[in-house]
């Protein structure tokens, strides 16, 4: 019994110690967040990347009008992270988001280097891309990554 809690107690601690980098860097691949956000509860010191949100998503019609006449068809879209800095420090932030085909390749690649002032609740810094509205309708995944660092 002793052993199964310490297990569970080691387990605990891993999840939370992939939430929290100690160097500031993360890295994650989720689904494609076509419909709301994806949380990512990222912390690094006072600093919290809560979210993405994928948006101008194209609609059902802009899809199947890019499915029957126009393949090469483009979309942009904005990738909007959700961040909190609870601290006294400014910190700069990069921000990478890949889209990535179902084999895992890489479709379209963007980024994105801003400030998050301290004290600073409830932001969002957007990264924006261009890619085939195909490839975004498809596109089973997204891998995110960030780097924070104080200013």
């Amino acid at each position: 019994m002793k052993g199964r809690a310490l297990a569970a107690a080691a387990l605990a601690l891993a999840i939370a110690a992939a939430a929290l980098a100690e160097d500031g860097r993360f890295d994650k691949t989720i689904p494609f967040p076509r419909n709301g956000d994806a949380k990512l509860d990222w912390k690094y010191d006072k600093v919290t990347i809560r979210s993405v949100e994928c948006r101008n998503y194209p609609n059902d019609e802009d899809i199947e009008k890019a499915r029957s006449k126009d393949p090469k068809d483009h979309s942009w879209l904005w990738w909007e992270f959700r961040v909190d800095n609870r601290g006294p420090k400014s910190y700069k932030v990069r921000f990478w988001v890949d889209v990535l085909d179902k084999d895992g390749r890489v479709l379209k690649s963007d980024d994105r280097s801003a400030s998050i002032d301290a004290d600073k609740i409830d932001d969002s810094i957007r990264v924006s891309g261009r890619l085939l509205t195909l490839q975004a309708a498809d596109a089973p995944k997204v891998r995110v990554r960030a780097e924070i660092v104080p200013k």
